[in-house]
């Protein structure tokens, strides 16, 4: 079974949505109702230019980065600028040469998720022969059509490495990933008015479906009863609509863990691995001060992304060791 350990952080200056919205050109009015509705207070934004931001600190000195045996750098703005191809060559750079390295950003905000599924594949097939990938994702708000994403959240910068390893021991196990794709809607931001609301009102629709396929595939393939815990860990894209998904769902093993959304924003591809950090925070913390006890762990945690373009994807994780320090430490 394959391992998984990542690192994940974000900027550490937090902006407020209202001077982010208001540099976008927006008014009070609708600053008001992203803040109410959607519940998004803050985004973190970093200082640095994209490319600093990546390097700072030992983010790319990583021993696991440099002992690996294949790298990959995904953006979801990486071909629309030149941001992504510098931050390639600066990996490659830092690994010394030693991974096989390339970039994937065709599925958007699902790209991670998409080569955790190749690597998967890779594994199952044995065709190459690298046993240690690691999955770099950088994401950062460096035009305005990245810094929003209109009626529904804004973004901010993160940074995460995954560490996917078949013969190490990890924090985590890979146990699936899912993919529902709609290529009516490749378009994505360009595709025509009429289209694009298909693609809104069936959005919910499309995330249940894809939440319920991939509690059917865990369940036939693993131990999965009355009395398993998963936790859905989203994107970071808005409260209300994963609040209406989980009304949709209504089923009492899940449980939906937002609070990434008011602190964070949408951060693209880190997204998971954010909020994978803030319920391994929540797990130690006491439930009450007349107990010492944690927060259950869930048995599994099914985490969800939608990439603009169709790309609906799941990856659902096991937890191996809970008392393991996190490889983000």
């Amino acid at each position: 079974m394959t391992q998984l350990n990542y690192w994940s952080d974000t900027a550490k200056n937090r902006e407020p949505v209202e001077t982010t919205l208001s540099n976008l050109g927006y008014d009070a009015g609708y600053v008001g109702i992203i803040k109410k509705i959607f519940r998004i207070k803050q985004t973190p934004v970093s200082k640095l230019s994209p490319q600093q931001y990546l390097l700072q600190d030992a983010f790319c000195q990583q021993a696991e980065l440099q002992a690996s045996d294949a790298l990959t750098y995904t953006h979801t703005g990486q071909e629309v600028y030149p941001f992504g191809q510098s931050c390639l060559r600066s990996i490659n750079r830092s690994s010394r040469g030693n991974g096989v390295l390339f970039g994937s950003t065709a599925s958007n905000c699902a790209s991670t998720f998409k080569v955790l599924d190749l690597y998967r594949r890779r594994e199952r097939t044995r065709l190459l022969s690298a046993k240690r990938h690691v999955i770099i994702t950088c994401d950062t708000g460096f035009t305005p059509i990245l810094k929003d994403i209109p009626g529904s959240t804004v973004t901010g910068d993160a940074r995460s490495a995954i560490c996917l390893d078949n013969s190490a021991a990890g924090n985590y196990q890979l146990v699936g990933y899912e993919s529902q794709v709609y290529p009516a809607h490749f378009g994505g931001a360009w595709e025509e008015a009429e289209q694009h609301a298909i693609y809104e009102k069936t959005y919910k629709d499309r995330i249940v479906a894809l939440i319920e396929h991939s509690l059917s595939v865990l369940a036939r393939e693993h131990k999965l009863d009355a009395d398993s815990r998963i936790a859905i860990v989203p994107h970071n894209v808005n409260v209300y609509t994963w609040k209406a998904i989980e009304k949709k769902l209504n089923n009492p093993q899940l449980s939906f863990f937002t609070d990434g959304v008011a602190d964070h924003g949408h951060c693209y591809g880190s997204d998971a691995f954010i909020n994978l950090q803030l319920l391994e925070q929540r797990h130690a913390e006491p439930i009450d001060d007349a107990m010492t006890t944690t927060h259950p762990t869930p048995d599994y945690y099914l985490c969800v992304t939608a990439g603009v373009g169709g790309f609906f994807s799941s990856v659902t994780l096991t937890r191996t060791d809970t008392k393991k320090d996190p490889f983000y430490d």
